[in-house]
């Protein structure tokens, strides 16, 4: 068993690197010398595209607060001040995530607020969305003013110091072995007994079964010849990798129908969502699927059609894949060659 502090207590708990970020920056933790804290925080602008506009001996004291509260409005993971001995203070204001994204109305509402509050001059702060895990792959949401981290750039900024606490190194290690994770992904599936094998994945210390899919996923998408239009997020049941160009609105005996394709698990499925103010018939719902059920076999000689269920998302059409015994390769060439069969057929309908 490892005897890494993040390992022991969860790299999955966005609290965990709060506590250590605020532990390294904070003027109160003197076992880290003000020079290295200066540092990281020059880094953080340059890696803003930000000039800092404050030297080293203008710091007068950092303080970092975790869950920064806006009373039950709000809450920030944390928000760093650097007081200045001749200037307004400057703020860092940092989201943190692992395996899930914020949405688009949070970094917005948090932005807005903090502003409203503490800043008057917003060249005085920064925004930073700092993503530690699987959400590093994850389809984004519109960050506003949020500077966004992935895990490397996030390596990059607080790595590499002579600080001898075991609480920094243990930090960075965890940081640098969840990189290595993403990384290693495909040759670590390729070694494992198979993809189900819980205790494979947790000796490997993957978290699963969302974030190790969203790895999984993304190294496929590296293999497609549609690599950008790719979006890898949470179906709240299962994991999804999305064809982002392939939603296709259909007016279908005469009621409206999106089509969408989408990974989920280990299967690629052909979709159809149901307008819930002009619904589909069920009955005409599975004349749908027989159709489709016919175009695709008879287009790509494998797969099959799905069970007669109705609902508002419908599966009318899989293709089933073993991500653990086909090369990542053949898999998205599959793929590829099924979406250039099927969806250019599906606009005709």
């Amino acid at each position: 068993m490892s005897n890494n502090f993040v390992n022991i207590v969860g790299y999955q708990l966005e609290k965990v690197h709060t506590g250590v970020i605020s532990w390294i920056l904070d003027t109160e933790n003197k076992t880290v010398s003000l020079q290295i804290k200066f540092e990281i925080i020059r880094r953080i602008y340059k890696m803003c595209n930000k000039a800092i506009d404050f030297q080293l001996n203008e710091i007068k004291n950092i303080n970092c607060f975790p869950e920064y509260s806006f009373g039950r409005k709000r809450k920030i993971d944390l928000v760093i001040k650097i007081d200045l001995f001749n200037s307004t203070p400057r703020y860092l204001v940092i989201e943190m995530k692992v395996d899930s994204i914020p949405t688009s109305d949070q970094l917005q509402g948090t932005q807005f607020d903090f502003n409203q509050k503490n800043v008057s001059d917003q060249n005085n702060v920064l925004f930073l969305l700092f993503l530690f895990g699987s959400a590093q792959v994850c389809e984004q949401p519109e960050l506003y003013n949020f500077n966004l981290f992935r895990l490397p750039w996030i390596l990059e900024v607080f790595a590499g110091f002579p600080i001898e606490e075991y609480i920094y190194k243990d930090w960075i290690a965890s940081l640098e072995n969840e990189n290595l994770r993403k990384i290693h992904i495909k040759s670590e599936l390729e070694n494992a007994p198979e993809i189900w094998d819980d205790s494979y994945w947790k000796k490997k210390r993957y978290r699963t079964w969302f974030p190790l899919f969203y790895y999984i996923y993304h190294e496929l998408k590296c293999h497609s010849k549609r690599f950008e239009e790719w979006d890898i997020y949470s179906g709240q049941n299962n994991p999804v990798m999305n064809w982002r160009n392939g939603c296709l609105h259909k007016d279908i005996l005469g009621h409206p129908i999106k089509f969408y394709w989408e990974f989920n698990y280990e299967d690629f499925v052909l979709k159809a969502m149901i307008d819930e103010h002009n619904k589909l018939s069920h009955d005409d719902l599975n004349w749908l699927r027989d159709e489709v059920g016919t175009i695709c076999h008879h287009e790509t000689h494998y797969g099959r059609k799905t069970q007669y269920r109705y609902g508002t998302y419908n599966s009318l059409y899989k293709w089933e894949f073993d991500f653990k015994n086909q090369d990542i390769t053949f898999i998205m060439k599959k793929v590829d060659e099924i979406l250039d069969k099927i969806h250019p057929i599906l606009t005709l309908l």
